[in-house]
């Protein structure tokens, strides 16, 4: 009897077991459709988006990657037993630097788990366009920022000995456009390289001119897109300056970068945090100038040369800035 016994309860075991829901994701991918897109280009400027359609036998985790032909990156992630406009639209925002800029671009479906691929490619037309009409550029090193004699000199930028120029060599443009390369040797044995200052107004100096920001410190961001140099020249060091008209001269609001990543890297800073500390309240509506200093943090000076390149810097109202 206690074997019978035995033989049921194994049997009602395996049974439980075979009737047991699915909980959870599936760990391995079976597809029923593969991963498309809904259109061979889109021109996003214009306000167009695309998306992706894919189907699987069971809900699964996956993560599509868009890659531009510059190395700009997108992730979207979900799990479903379907992608579909709902949870893939995209706008050509970007994750990882440079920006996406118009040409072929390819998307690459994964999964957690299960080591299989699959790949469509679409183009872009036209890059897009910021998301906030309220950001504020203060360059991206295509006009010229540079003045004498209330004309501006081609290609150059307001700084000290050596002049600087705008380039688009060497590394690739994060935002589809020249960017500026910075270099030389610290001068009589400090960590002074070279400065550029960049004012709000079309001259190099009119004070009475301020950026258009938001009077709340709080909702007012700086961002700058900055190469990681220091793999190249290792005590590259860039200082930013954000100097505001007070109340008794200049007030200057600093952020120090070290670059010592590879590649691009996309920098925010919410200006209350570069107040903090001041003893000098934060006044965005007198915002008047930013100023590029390049330093080095050799221990032996004047020490090797130095450089970082960097574009694109801008406030933004609100938020930080997507690329």
């Amino acid at each position: 009897m206690k074997k019978i016994i035995g033989i049921f309860l194994a049997m009602m075991l395996v049974a439980s077991c075979r009737n047991k829901e699915q909980l959870g994701p599936d760990l391995k991918a079976t597809i029923v459709e593969p991963l498309a897109v809904n259109t061979p280009a889109v021109d996003f400027a214009a306000g167009g988006k695309i998306f992706f359609t894919a189907v699987f036998q069971n809900p699964t985790g996956w993560t599509i990657t868009i890659t531009g032909a510059n190395g700009a990156k997108k992730f979207i992630t979900g799990v479903s037993k379907e992608i579909n406009e709902a949870n893939s639209s995209w706008t050509g925002t970007a994750d990882v630097i440079p920006s996406f800029t118009a040409g072929p671009v390819t998307a690459t479906l994964s999964f957690q788990v299960d080591p299989q691929t699959q790949s469509v490619p679409f183009t872009i037309t036209t890059k897009r366009v910021s998301d906030y009409p309220t950001d504020v550029l203060v360059t991206d090193f295509l006009v010229s920022k540079r003045y004498c004699c209330g004309f501006p000199i081609p290609n150059g930028w307001p700084s000290d000995y050596p002049n600087i120029t705008n380039t688009d060599a060497a590394y690739f443009q994060p935002d589809g456009n020249n960017y500026l390369l910075m270099s030389g040797v610290p001068w009589q044995g400090t960590p002074y390289v070279n400065y550029m200052t960049i004012a709000a107004s079309s001259a190099d100096v009119n004070y009475g001119t301020y950026f258009p920001l938001n009077a709340d410190p709080s909702k007012v961001y700086f961002n700058i897109m900055v190469y990681g140099t220091r793999s190249e020249t290792p005590y590259a060091w860039l200082q930013i300056n954000i100097i505001e008209d007070g109340p008794d001269g200049d007030v200057g609001r600093t952020m120090n970068i070290r670059p010592n990543w590879t590649g691009w890297k996309l920098i925010s800073v919410n200006y209350s945090d570069l107040a903090a500390g001041s003893p000098v309240a934060a006044n965005t509506t007198k915002v008047k100038a930013i100023q590029f200093v390049l330093l080095s943090d050799s221990p032996t000076l004047p020490g090797p040369s130095v450089k970082v390149a960097y574009d694109h810097a801008t406030f933004t109202n609100n938020a930080p800035y997507q690329p």
